[in-house]
């Protein structure tokens, strides 16, 4: 159960959700898989992906909450650039646009909308609520903000009325227990970028394989 987990336990949780999805990605595409331009758009969602819970790891453990809220926030944020492309009309040309230098937020959906973060985060958040809250609370730490003058506070005395900063890269003292959400929530948000990945690949080389093996007219 999660209650019985320390916080080395909740991190390596983290860690083996990464291999598996080394793992099933590299099963699902192959060896000398056809690569489209939505393929190396989610290729690059994969790395981005993993390379975020590497970083997220090391900097929980470096006691670094900052910028680990930071990265939890662009983990939210390959989740809903991914989800979106269940939402235009096509897919390879969105992937392109994008490949070539142009910004997410200028392509638009089928229905003519810009793909901005507030669209495409109201649009996850249709089957996935608990993004939207968390979405809120780490772009705190996306921007300058009051969050990083609570998390400066090394301890306060309520009776003098006082409170002790930590100037430093490291938070200041903190029980492991403090940072059990954020690296549940990380993992959650991990999943879901992952399972996105993974989908959108399983049904492209799906539909791909189908096609292959239909025969040509005529035939």
């Amino acid at each position: 159960m999660m209650a019985d987990l320390n916080l080395a336990d909740r991190l390596k949780r983290i860690e083996q959700l990464e291999d598996e999805l080394m793992r099933k990605g590299a099963g699902i595409l192959g060896a000398g898989a056809g690569l489209s331009h939505a393929d190396f758009f989610i290729f690059g969602a994969m790395r981005r992906t993993l390379a975020h819970g590497r970083g997220f790891r090391d900097l929980i453990n470096a006691r670094n909450f900052p910028c680990a809220a930071a990265i939890l926030r662009l983990q939210l944020d390959t989740a809903m650039r991914v989800n979106a492309l269940s939402i235009v009309d096509d897919v390879d040309s969105a992937c392109r646009a994008v490949l070539d230098g142009e910004q997410f937020n200028r392509l638009k959906d089928r229905d003519g909308n810009k793909l901005s973060d507030a669209h495409i985060r109201k649009k996850l958040a249709e089957t996935h609520p608990w993004i939207s809250p968390v979405y809120e609370r780490t772009s705190d730490f996306v921007h300058l903000s009051g969050k990083h003058f609570e998390v400066s506070i090394a301890h306060t005395d309520d009776e003098m009325r006082m409170a002790y900063f930590q100037i430093s890269g490291h938070d200041p003292q903190r029980r492991d227990e403090t940072y059990f959400e954020a690296v549940d929530t990380f993992f959650d948000a991990t999943k879901l970028a992952g399972m996105l990945l993974l989908a959108f690949w399983t049904a492209r080389h799906r539909r791909e394989t189908v096609m292959a093996s239909m025969p040509e007219d005529g035939a």
